[in-house]
């Protein structure tokens, strides 16, 4: 049984409002396994999920996510999920609650896009550590400034010289609408300070949105344009990684 609430969390971890509709579920000993990448490619992004609820092992392809999540919308409470194929070829994801039932047609694995690799055996310049409500926090800043989608992250520091990561929202214009929060920092020495680095603001608000569950981010980046966030939502044993790339026209 899973929490209908915990598999609408976990798909929309993924899915970001829409962003990512084709995904392979991978199913291994009732531990579940999501890589994801935006058709843009400019994020990427892997999701695990321990005691997962389907007993099959396999593939299950989503090619159309939006469908699968108005489907769910028929159930209510806790959920069983059993799996069909023929083959070894999984076929149907079927859903039920106590009174009704639902039916999702898999897709062909072939059709679903192969996610690209990141090399993460770099040297992460700039790190900090967001407590939930600065998930919070960024998306209203996100969604404060009408047609934005820009948000540039600063490594610099505060009036007492202490680092802090600094998140500033709107055109690089002077006369510009903007709105600036931070956060407490970690820099290397060769930290390249006061370089602001642009990045979708969009793409992230999505992801803080849909990882307002979990308990606290991870954020790591080196300036020259790779982000990386993890997230970690104990109660429901989901851990997300997002790699994001800046934006390369600004």
């Amino acid at each position: 049984m899973i929490a209908k609430n915990t598999l609408q969390s976990i798909i929309s971890k993924y899915y970001l409002g829409g962003k990512v509709e084709s995904v392979k579920w991978v199913v291994e000993d009732k531990k579940l396994h999501i890589d994801f990448m935006a058709p843009t490619k400019d994020m990427i992004g892997r999701l695990s999920c321990t005691n997962f609820p389907l007993s099959t092992n396999g593939e299950l392809a989503i090619f159309n996510t939006t469908q699968l999540n108005r489907l769910l919308n028929v159930l209510v409470g806790d959920l069983m999920l059993d799996a069909e194929g023929h083959n070894k070829v999984l076929t149907k994801l079927n859903i039920q609650d106590a009174k009704s039932s639902i039916n999702y047609s898999l897709a062909d694995p072939l059709m679903i896009q192969k996610v690209g690799e990141v090399d993460e055996d770099i040297e992460w310049k700039v790190q900090a550590t967001l407590e939930n409500e600065d998930f919070h926090t960024f998306v209203r800043a996100a969604s404060a400034i009408q047609g934005n989608e820009i948000v540039a992250l600063n490594a610099t520091r505060d009036s007492i010289d202490t680092p802090v990561l600094q998140f500033v929202f709107g055109e690089r214009m002077e006369f510009s609408n903007k709105v600036e929060f931070h956060v407490n920092a970690k820099f290397t020495e060769n930290v390249r300070e006061d370089n602001k680095i642009p990045f979708n603001s969009e793409m992230l608000r999505e992801i803080f949105n849909a990882n307002k569950t979990s308990d606290e981010c991870h954020l790591s980046f080196v300036d020259d344009g790779l982000l990386r966030l993890i997230f970690t939502s104990e109660d429901e044993g989901i851990d997300t990684t997002y790699f994001v790339v800046r934006k390369a026209d600004y």
